[in-house]
């Protein structure tokens, strides 16, 4: 007998747990309800490719990189460039930045399967050495459209540059002549589709100045800088750098609030 009540006793102990695991169970259920995957609330985005008004081959695609890893910062999810490069060209056949005016944000976002698009245009990304005066200069403005309604949500622009000119009132006449001259070129933006109502366009920053007592040291100490940057690759690298975290200060954040 006190084998059978022993065996009784086990189903009703087993019982018991299955009940605690179940309620366990719809406990973590009720809890994910709760707490959706954060993933689904991060918007997606295209960084397309950048439109170069410069006579640099180069810099188009180092900006580029430079916004996607912002992007990333900013939490969104970004399409990776090579996916973007390979839909854009093999279902739209456009390869260069200059082409993608002539779709619409609606038409590239359906390709591409992304909530929004992120538009650039390089504008300056040269080096000009003169001895008196020589300088970096890179200027690019960006907008974020949204691809259901083809509104761009976010714009700016911005231009960093970096100066090394001989000492005296001829170096320092011609630097002074240079920022007016950056100032009054906002007539960029009628000359390339897309770029109107872009903000910061002669919004320019010099990231340092340095100053030479002679024509021949400037020149010199400007050639070197070009050669070694362009030997490692990272020519006008940290300008680039400095330009997008002062146009990407204010840009939207990737999450969604809300369900």
């Amino acid at each position: 007998m006190a084998d059978r009540g022993v065996s009784r006793r086990r189903p009703g102990a087993f019982y018991i747990l299955l009940i605690c695991v179940m309620a366990s169970v719809l406990s973590a259920c009720a809890a994910f309800k709760g707490n959706p995957d954060e993933a689904r609330f991060v918007r997606t985005v295209a960084v397309l490719p950048v439109y170069n008004a410069t006579n640099d081959v180069d810099g188009p695609q180092m900006v580029r990189e430079q916004a996607i890893e912002r992007m990333r910062k900013a939490r969104y999810r970004n399409l990776p460039l090579a996916d973007v490069d390979r839909i854009l060209a093999d279902r739209m056949g456009i390869t260069l930045g200059a082409q993608l005016d002539l779709t619409t944000p609606q038409a590239i976002g359906a390709e591409l399967g992304v909530d929004y698009l992120l538009y650039g245009y390089l504008l300056d990304f040269n080096t000009i050495t003169t001895g008196v005066y020589n300088v970096n200069k890179v200027r690019a403005g960006f907008k974020l459209v949204d691809v259901k309604t083809g509104a761009v949500v976010w714009s700016r622009a911005a231009g960093v540059k970096s100066e090394i000119h001989s000492a005296g009132e001829i170096g320092a006449g011609i630097a002074a002549l240079s920022q007016v001259t950056d100032r009054s070129d906002d007539e960029i933006s009628s000359a390339i589709p897309g770029l109107a109502g872009v903000p910061g366009l002669s919004d320019w920053k010099t990231s340092y100045s340095h100053h030479e007592k002679s024509v021949g040291n400037a020149a010199l100490f400007s050639l070197g800088e070009q050669l070694v940057t362009q030997a490692f690759g990272v020519h006008l690298y940290f300008e680039s750098s400095e330009m997008l975290d002062r146009i990407m200060s204010d840009f939207p954040r990737g999450e969604m609030t809300g369900g």
